[in-house]
């Protein structure tokens, strides 16, 4: 499944033509009204079309080579042509079936397995007139055969030399040249990672089979007078005052360098708590929860293009390394993850990643066993890599597939947003009913990644993650509480969305809980909204996990009790009461009937244990998850589990994966 790229382009005589195919693989030719020759068999490697123009004068023959062989030209042609889809839509025809005379040249970019044209690759022949023109330029033979000749060398330097070619796919050939290098002596790869320039690095970086050689580690730090924690405080203390418009960054550095405070909040007066004694293990809380804040700041800094460059130039990305180094905690961690995510937004720090050896970090973490810093470093290689065919950006959401460049080209997007306190990753993970601990290893820790990427190969999978909260204790901001609502969220990410390309392919969501109404939200703005009506147009299905489309009746007890559990914003937006969640399940009903959207969904039947002192209860009932459109289907599963198949036999699961074949099949027709 990788792409091939066109290398040489030959314009024989027809004698010469005849001479070539005098052997016993002629019988696999196939005549078509002695205009056009293609090539088949079931090998890899190569595939060509060979076809002459109606009058014979002249025959020519592209050729396609998989950077991932090492087949030879010649020796190795009759094993390399697969079965070529839907040629003649990308050739010239004439209505009753003939190829017309102008037809001389064919180009294209095909992919193995499928072999789909790829649409903004193609290049099909000009008409004789155009090509005698000064606007049509033959390529250069010289140019393009010399490359494909030069991939098959084992010297690093001629491949490195690939890698600097100012031809695309020329560059991309050296690079998975590279990848695929995995016998070499160690000194080969040392040459390589000290010369090639951070683009290939980055690219390298993005093949699961690439040596770890070609990444160097991080540089050893120097010895620090300080603590990481007040390493990474001072960082923020470094960065810029922010102005008053930037409350948000505000409040998180306020918080980050204030000192002695337990960060706790009285739930009654809401005022931070001082002791004058210290409880055992109290200390290293406090440290706790002041780098928690230091992160958050640093996180927001992060998120503004101007700040995130001032963190680099105050060493930020050093400082990082060190709190890597020392801290192995998972939470540390993934705030890590998550700041070099706003850094790799920015190309022109790519240079910084590969200096401050983050590439080697990264690449590591791609392969490791923790499923959540594997899929969040593989979106930041994402971001970094801008020579590449795609030039989308991941914020605030995770690309579960494809990550490796060797990767079938996307059709269609499967968007998952999860539900209050859930998570871009863990919300999706296949039931285990005891605890994490004594869970299995085949257990998949998010099947849409490990299931439904095998299913739908050529189908991008995002998750889309954002910050709730159940309640307004502890360091709850209060100055986003506008970001917070249901549309002040959608319009935050909707936005993201665009940016990450969604809505230039057919797309596919899927919601748990408050993400089914997220969902909704983000479709009623794309209608409002004549830039984003894209992606309304472009959804062809929605599956929808729990969600409380007329609120949920815990909701309205919480707010009996509003002034003793201080509920979240979002909490309050779900209730049963809501005018809000009555207009939007209306027009979500109205936007269903008129586009023609197939709905499916899912209801709780069990209730939700929160453990002791509260009662078990069910969140959402059969009334509220049932949207009234589409297929509604009940399980026997609580809130948290309606969304988290025991298996690929679970009843939930097949009916997902049902209607998702159903739309995947329509989208290929």
């Amino acid at each position: 499944m990788s792409i091939f790229t066109s290398l040489s382009l030959l314009r024989w005589s027809p004698s010469r033509y005849r001479l070539l195919f005098q052997n016993k693989f002629l019988r696999r030719l196939t005549l078509i009204n002695r205009t056009f020759v293609s090539l088949k068999s079931r090998g890899r490697g190569f595939t060509g079309i060979v076809f002459t123009s109606a009058s014979a004068a002249t025959c020519a023959v592209a050729y396609f080579w998989n950077p991932h062989s090492d087949y030879k030209l010649f020796d190795h042609l009759k094993s390399g042509f697969e079965r070529l889809h839907h040629l003649s839509q990308c050739v010239n025809v004439s209505k009753d079936g003939e190829y017309k005379d102008e037809i001389d040249l064919f180009m294209c970019l095909g992919y193995e397995d499928d072999w789909l044209s790829y649409p903004l690759f193609c290049l099909v022949s000009q008409p004789k007139k155009e090509q005698e023109s000064s606007a049509f330029i033959r390529p250069n033979i010289v140019d393009l055969l010399s490359p494909w000749e030069q991939s098959s060398s084992d010297d690093p330097w001629i491949l490195l030399h690939l890698t600097r070619s100012s031809n695309f796919w020329v560059r991309q050939m050296g690079v998975a040249c590279l990848a695929n290098k995995t016998n070499w002596e160690a000194y080969k790869y040392r040459n390589v990672a000290q010369a090639c320039d951070y683009k290939t690095v980055i690219g390298l970086a993005r093949y699961d089979q690439a040596n770890d050689a070609y990444f160097f580690p991080p540089p050893k730090l120097c010895q620090s007078q300080t603590d990481v924690f007040t390493d990474v405080q001072n960082l923020v203390r470094r960065m810029p005052v922010p102005d008053s418009a930037q409350y948000n960054i505000a409040f998180y550095r306020a918080l980050a360098l204030q000192k002695e405070i337990l960060f706790q909040r009285d739930p009654q007066t809401m005022d931070l708590l001082q002791h004058f004694y210290t409880i055992p293990g109290e200390e290293d809380e406090k440290v706790d929860q002041g780098l928690r804040c230091c992160l958050q700041a640093l996180d927001a800094y992060t998120s503004e293009e101007n700040y995130a460059t001032q963190f680099v130039q105050q060493h930020g990305l050093a400082v990082l390394q060190r709190l890597n180094e020392n801290r192995k905690e998972e939470w540390i961690q993934i705030y890590i993850l998550i700041i070099l995510n706003n850094l790799s937004l920015l190309p022109e720090l790519g240079k910084d990643f590969v200096r401050a050896g983050w590439i080697h970090e990264l690449h590591k973490w791609t392969k490791g066993d923790n499923i959540i810093f594997s899929v969040m470093a593989d979106t930041i290689l994402a971001n970094l890599d801008r020579d590449w065919i795609s030039s989308e950006f991941y914020k605030n959401m995770i690309l579960l597939h494809p990550t490796q460049r060797n990767s079938l080209p996307v059709k269609a997007d499967i968007i998952l947003v999860h539900g209050l306190r859930g998570g871009a990753v863990k919300t999706w993970r296949q039931r285990h009913d005891g605890s994490d601990e004594d869970r299995p290893k085949d257990c998949s820790d998010c099947w849409p990644k490990h299931w439904l990427s095998c299913e739908f190969q050529d189908t991008r999978i995002i998750s889309v993650g954002y910050n709730s909260s159940l309640h307004q204790w502890g360091d709850y901001n209060p100055y986003e509480s506008d970001r917070r609502t249901l549309e002040g969220r959608s319009e935050e990410l909707i936005k993201h969305l665009k940016k990450a390309g969604v809505g230039s392919r057919p797309i596919i969501w899927l919601g748990h809980s408050m993400g089914g109404l997220l969902i909704k939200e983000m479709l009623w703005l794309s209608e409002k909204n004549p830039s984003l009506k894209r992606i309304l147009d472009n959804t062809k299905g929605i599956i929808l996990y729990s969600v409380p489309h007329r609120g949920s009746h815990i909701v309205d007890t919480m707010m009996y009790a509003k002034y003793l559990l201080f509920p979240s914003v979002e909490v309050q937006e779900m209730s049963t009461y809501s005018s809000k969640l009555k207009d939007l399940h209306d027009n979500f009903v109205r936007l269903v009937s008129s586009y023609f959207i197939p709905c499916l969904s899912f209801g709780e039947t069990i209730k939700t244990d929160f453990g002791r002192p509260f009662p078990s209860v069910l969140l959402v009932s059969q009334e509220s998850s049932d949207p009234g459109v589409g297929q509604f289907y009940n399980l026997e599963a609580n809130h948290v589990d309606v969304c988290k198949p025991r298996d690929k036999n679970d009843s939930m699961y097949l009916d997902t994966l049902r209607f998702l074949q159903n739309i995947h099949k329509n989208l290929q027709h």
